[in-house]
């Protein structure tokens, strides 16, 4: 996931972890799990450390397949998303030539 994004703008990648407990240890434990996925991107793939977004949960529920029924975690994971913007790719690829039929004024 990290190798294409050497030369890229415009991203952001979201490092979530979980963990199992209860309260504050239960968040700490997955924030530091979440900082060493961090730590790896930016030593070993040399990620930019501002286009990370670190967020521990804790043993907060997540969407199963099944959209009526939440699980909580069993254990300890992290996932990590890649969240793209495209806006300066559509603004490059959308900007066509205007011609003078459409810059003329109603009369």
């Amino acid at each position: 996931m990290a190798t294409p994004l050497k030369n890229q703008r415009g991203y952001i990648i979201e490092v979530q972890g979980f963990s199992s407990g209860r309260g504050q240890a239960a968040i700490a434990t997955s924030q530091k799990m979440a900082d060493s996925v961090v730590r790896y991107l930016v030593l070993n793939h040399e990620i930019p450390v501002y286009r990370i977004y670190v967020v521990g949960m804790g043993n907060a529920p997540s969407a199963s397949d099944d959209a009526s029924k939440t699980k909580h975690t069993s254990g300890g994971r992290v996932e990590v998303s890649l969240l793209k913007n495209d806006l300066e790719q559509l603004a490059t690829t959308s900007s066509a030539p205007v011609s003078p039929e459409q810059q003329a004024s109603p009369k």
